[in-house]
Formats: structure tokens, sequence, C-alpha cells
């Protein structure tokens, strides 16, 4: 089989996609696992792969239709310029999470001294790792439950050359620090099973712990981070939380209930109010 039949092979298969999108995707996998580029796929469309190559590519196409993430395919995700290793015990970074760690890299362009920084759920670890990684003031630690979430953050802590620390925790179980922290950062788990956000088809491989809260307590981690906080973090320190626009009015009633009104609610790019910050000054 050659590029150009395993091309049309792709359009004919990925019927939800565009053709354009279909060939992306292709040109992805062959970049990926045989260094093919784009301009020599183009230039030498009678090129025929080797079997073992072709059985690896159609391998890939089932997996797609069945709307496996590409993203799990080729072990890897860019998130704020880097390149994040990501597999199946470990969700995968979105653009919303981007623009949630971009907020508080603006917050501390001039900052001259060191801030302690805590990333609550930290999945792949591309929040804390991307905080570390941009600015040298931050010293930054993750925690998640899961083991395996971690081993993947070590992964990106090499590969990025991050000194971010990576610790098991459930932010369930109360924790107090030796050491305040001046930010705490988490995209915890928002969605519920009934909920009314559209949720695509490939999301069924992400790590269900990483994605839902339970569906009678769906602001369980919220009200668990901000517990932790209340404990752990230095007067005037900062809370930056991705949440569930859903529950905007409850999340309002939680800051009520805790006597906190220094909050900033932000939409993300597809203007919904995604994101919060939440400054606990001196009287809370």
């Amino acid at each position: 089989m050659n590029l150009i039949e395993l091309r049309n092979l792709y359009r004919e298969n990925l019927n939800n996609f565009s053709f354009k999108e279909s060939d992306y995707i292709l040109n992805i996998l062959l970049k990926e696992n045989f260094n093919l580029e784009s301009t020599f796929i183009n230039l030498n469309p009678g090129y025929k792969l080797k079997e073992s190559q072709i059985n690896k590519i159609l391998d890939s196409l089932e997996k797609l239709k069945n709307h496996y993430p590409i993203d799990y395919i080729i072990n890897k995700k860019f998130f704020l310029d880097n390149e994040f290793y990501v597999n199946e015990d470990v969700l995968i970074p979105r653009p919303e999470t981007e623009e949630l760690t971009n907020w508080i890299l603006q917050d501390n362009l001039e900052i001259k001294e060191k801030k302690r920084v805590i990333d609550i759920a930290t999945g792949s670890g591309c929040i804390a790792i991307s905080l570390s990684y941009h600015n040298k003031y931050f010293e930054t630690v993750g925690i998640d439950i899961s083991k395996k979430a971690l081993d993947v953050c070590e992964i990106n802590k090499k590969r990025i050359s991050s000194e971010v620390t990576f610790l098991e925790h459930d932010i369930r179980i109360k924790k107090n620090f030796s050491e305040k922290f001046d930010i705490v950062v988490s995209n915890p788990p928002y969605l519920t099973k009934n909920g009314t956000l559209t949720i695509g088809q490939n999301v069924k491989f992400e790590p269900q712990i990483a994605l839902f809260a339970p569906s009678n307590n769906p602001l369980l981690y919220y009200k668990k981070i901000l517990d932790f906080s209340m404990v752990n973090l230095n007067k005037n320190g900062q809370i930056y939380l991705e949440i569930n626009p859903v529950y905007i009015k409850e999340i309002k009633q939680i800051l009520a209930e805790n006597n906190l009104n220094d909050v900033n609610f932000r939409d993300d790019f597809r203007g919904k109010k995604r994101f919060l910050k939440i400054v606990l000054n001196e009287r809370n």
C-alpha cells in the first residue's frame, strides 16, 4: 500500500472528519511513527510502506474510528510550548487549562522572590511543570491520588527538566504541610455523569477519576480544596480554579458561606465562565 492509497483509506473511514483533517491526522502518525515529513509525503504519493508500517497505521485507524484520542496513540500533547507525555492514566491537557495556567503566569510576571505553589490533582503535571518552567521564582509541588499519574509526572519532569516535587495525596484527606503555600491551583474533577455539559466520545478513554465528581456531590473537590487552602495557604494567598460553568450559582454560595469576597470569575475562549481566582485576605 502506498501513501496515496493510505490517504484515501483514512478519508473513507474517518468520515467524522473533513478530508483536510483526516490528512492532517495521517501526516501526524507518519511523522511520529516513521519520521516521514509532510514535504516528503506530498512529493512521493506513490511511496510504499513496509508491511509492519502499514499494520501499525491500520491499527491506529481502527482506534481512531472508535474515537480513541490521537494524543494517546502518539503519547504526546503540547501544552504551553512544551511536549508532554500522556497515556490513559492521565487526562489529556486542554486549551482551557492553558488559559488557567497563563492567568497565574501573567499575575506573577513581576515577582522577584520565591513563591510556593501547589497544584492539586496534577494529572500529567502540565500545570505544575509549566509554572515552574516559565517562572524561576515558583517553587512548585504537584499532588495526585493516582500513583500511575505520578509516574507520568516523573516522565514529564525529566523530559522538561523541571524541579517540581510530586507527591501522592488524596485531597479528601486533611493534610497540613510544614511550609505553607502562596498559590493553590487546581483543575479538579468537575463533570458529573448526569451533567448537562457536552462530553466528547473520546472522553471514555480518559481516567474517570480525573473527570467525574460524585453526582450527588458535584462540588466535593472545590469544598475540599477550600478546606485545604484555609490551612495551608499564607495570608493573602491565592487560589486559581478551573470550574464547571453549570454550577456557578452553587460555587458562589460556597464562597459566601466561607466569607470569601475577594473573588474574580473569568471566561474561557469559548465565552463560558470557566475560571475562578480567590484571594484569602487577612479577614478570612
